[in-house]
């Protein structure tokens, strides 16, 4: 699995519909360039000619459904109160969805998840229209959406896993169930899995230089905001996932105007 990638955003500014965030100008989405048919930028090439015309016909369709998302995102971050909230739920969930699409088809294409990433990006490059939201640019301001997707993939993965557990403790309890029925016991008992024992798990210099910076209070963590900082790359470091990034904006709505906006040397909660 491709390792997670956690960025810092430094050159992003207040954008006048919402996506604004605090550093020196936001950038254009025109760095990924496209020649002979292969997609350069910030993320790994991508070969068109190497894809099947029906493969590239489902991730355009995806990619027009993550757009309208991102789009609609936008919209959300830009209001407040209840009916923001429900937006941003709504919005969120299809994105996402629309992501996991994505990773799907270009994995029955032999597409990694990079790969899929950028093709996405050129695809925003070339059909999104107005300005783009944060989430997806990288440290350097530039059209990077690898870190969107390895969260989406992540968090799908961790999901599936704790399903699993679910099911095979529920597995491991019908021996004693039985018993307790007055059933008999299967045949073969069932085997139960060794407890694990916990280990700290080690994090990414770059995400863990964000958790050096928590400081504790009164049982809350808070951190305090650096230029180029945003809410995605808070969500990404202490929640492995920058769509989860509305968890610390509704944590913080008594000094946040925005999820976009950020004022340097301000004081944010982390919600656990």
């Amino acid at each position: 699995m491709i390792q997670a990638r956690f960025y810092i955003s430094r050159y992003l500014k207040i954008a006048a519909v919402g996506f604004a965030v605090i550093s020196t100008g936001f950038p254009d989405t025109g760095y990924a360039q496209q020649t002979a048919g292969i997609f350069f930028g910030q993320q790994s090439a991508f070969d068109v000619a190497s894809v099947r015309p029906s493969t590239l016909r489902k991730l355009r369709f995806y990619a027009a459904k993550a757009r309208t998302a991102l789009a609609d995102m936008g919209k959300a971050d830009a209001m407040t109160g209840a009916t923001g909230e429900e937006l941003a739920a709504k919005t969120a969930k299809e994105l996402r969805k629309a992501i996991e699409k994505l990773i799907d088809t270009g994995a029955k294409a032999k597409l990694d998840l990079e790969q899929v990433a950028a093709f996405f990006a050129q695809d925003l490059r070339e059909n999104y229209t107005g300005q783009l939201p944060f989430i997806v640019f990288n440290e350097a301001g530039e059209l990077d959406t690898t870190q969107l997707f390895q969260g989406v993939f992540d968090s799908r993965a961790s999901i599936t896993a704790s399903e699993e557990a679910d099911y095979f403790a529920y597995v491991n309890n019908l021996g004693d169930e039985a018993v307790s029925s007055g059933n008999a016991q299967p045949e073969k008992p069932v085997e139960r899995a060794a407890p694990v024992q916990e280990s700290t798990p080690q994090r990414d210099p770059a995400v863990q230089a964000y958790w050096d910076r928590l400081v504790e209070r009164d049982g809350k963590r808070y951190i305090q905001v650096a230029p180029g900082d945003t809410l995605a790359t808070y969500a990404s470091a202490f929640f492995g996932d920058s769509l989860r990034y509305r968890k610390i904006y509704n944590a913080n709505t008594d000094i946040m105007e925005s999820p976009n906006l950020l004022t340097v040397g301000d004081t944010i909660e982390i919600p656990r």
